[in-house]
């Protein structure tokens, strides 16, 4: 392991994205251990952090603006609605033209910085989702995330469709993965009684990585309905290109790779050819997709406090939101879209990413080591087919295992029974961290298995 060693320090040497770490806040082992089990430690040992996936670290920026923002609503009360830092009625400008033009690819118009995952697909589904007869069937990711399962069920059950309309397709049957032909077969299949497909951009089990404007393209021509996808894995993790690859609609949260607090604010992708203009009413039967859940932060803003009752919407992707932003909430997200600004874009992060990537599927497949211990990888073996996020199959108790990297630093996740999710940050994990997980995690699983 001593060449991987001289390697990992020649890759944080050459890495254009080494100083970005100091931008975020990185807890270290004492802290962790005096915040999750009460024992008092003086470790200053920063963690290695491998969840963004699940959770980003907090810019330390964030801290700084949310003090702003709170300053701002102290002094001015009701007037911080329209003046001050970050007022709330604007809050959502800035991450939205960000979204749009550095991380999702799209027009300004097609984003909309809104509420939560669940409740923006439950949105969008009520929106896109027509069911006419035999036309009403739901293609779905099976074992979907409970987010997409749910609301999807929830959807058709309020339209009156019985659940046998969904159809599940497995997309790594036996732990082979299917390709983005076989995923096109599956589709041209039951073309005939499609009425939306909704896949993940990015499995959040396995992490691969779909095939986007190639599905999305073989849905529109096939089965001739809308295309989406929730992208909660994918945004801030892979390049996305949502309006030139001709997307109907997306999803996503805002907590996992934006870094934008737990909770926080998420957004939606809704293509400009679907858009109502500012002005028109809704809901309405001229168009067939459009917002069907509408609430008053969706009416168009130069007519918004007359109070008439009568929906004229705001144009573009912003008719669908429904309650006055949170500035509290958007300022957290703001203050770490202005770092994948600063960084370029998603260009430069994910090349970095899949460096990371590669360097851990080494060692944890190839080495000596990591085959003597069994290591399987679960994610597709191929760099182009994954993000951030490699699953690794281990030999041994996946509970255990995380308990035993949780006390040496290592912060990862697991999914019963044996495996474990790696998910290596461009912006604030170096090819050290890589490096030393990789060896603890070997370590930890020798233990394990001796025991």
């Amino acid at each position: 392991m001593e060449k991987s060693k001289e390697i990992a320090d020649y890759l944080d040497e050459q890495d254009p994205l080494k100083d970005f770490r100091s931008n975020f806040q990185i807890p270290t082992i004492g802290e962790l251990k005096k915040q999750s089990d009460g024992e008092e430690c003086d470790d200053n040992t920063e963690v290695i952090y491998l969840c963004t996936n699940s959770l980003g670290l907090p810019p330390k920026s964030t801290k700084e603006n949310l003090e702003k923002v709170m300053e701002s609503w102290r002094v001015l009360g009701v007037l911080s609605h329209t003046h001050g830092i970050s007022p709330t009625e604007a809050s959502d400008i800035e991450p939205k033209n960000i979204l749009a033009e550095h991380i999702v690819g799209a027009l300004p118009d097609e984003v909309a910085v809104m509420e939560s995952l669940t409740s923006n697909i439950h949105t969008l589904l009520a929106a896109f989702y027509k069911p006419v007869g035999e036309k009403n069937k739901i293609l779905i990711e099976k074992n979907a995330f409970p987010s997409d399962y749910y609301a999807v069920e929830s959807q058709m059950h309020i339209r009156g469709v019985d659940k046998s309309s969904l159809i599940e397709i497995d997309l790594c049957p036996n732990g082979d993965y299917l390709t983005k032909w076989e995923i096109a077969e599956v589709i041209t299949k039951n073309a005939d009684k499609l009425a939306l497909v909704w896949l993940p951009g990015v499995s959040y089990l396995t992490g691969q990585k779909l095939d986007i404007p190639f599905i999305t393209r073989h849905v529109h021509e096939v089965a001739k309905c809308p295309t989406g996808f929730d992208l909660a894995h994918s945004v801030g993790n892979v390049e996305i290109k949502l309006h030139d690859w001709d997307v109907d609609f997306a999803a996503w949260c805002g907590y996992k790779y934006l870094c934008g607090s737990p909770g926080g604010c998420a957004g939606i992708f809704v293509h400009e050819r679907h858009h109502m203009r500012n002005g028109e009413y809704a809901p309405t039967e001229k168009h067939t997709y459009g917002p069907e859940v509408t609430g008053w932060w969706g009416h168009r803003y130069s007519t918004r406090f007359q109070m008439t009752n009568i929906m004229e919407v705001e144009g573009g992707a912003d008719s669908y939101r429904r309650s006055c932003p949170s500035m509290l909430l958007n300022s957290a997200l703001t203050s770490s879209l202005r770092i994948f600004q600063k960084a370029g874009g998603m260009k430069t992060l994910v090349d970095k990413s899949t460096k990371l990537t590669n360097f851990f599927v080494t060692l944890l497949t190839t080495s000596p080591e990591a085959k003597e211990l069994g290591l399987e990888l679960i994610s597709p073996a191929s760099q182009n087919d994954r993000g951030s996020q490699i699953s690794i199959k281990t030999k041994v108790d996946a509970e255990e295992l995380y308990s035993r990297l949780i006390k040496r630093g290592v912060i990862c996740d697991t999914r019963k029974p044996c495996y474990i999710r790696l998910a290596p940050f461009a912006l604030y994990n170096s090819f050290n961290d890589v490096y030393i997980a990789a060896n603890i995690i070997m370590e930890e699983i020798k233990m394990l298995s001796k025991s």
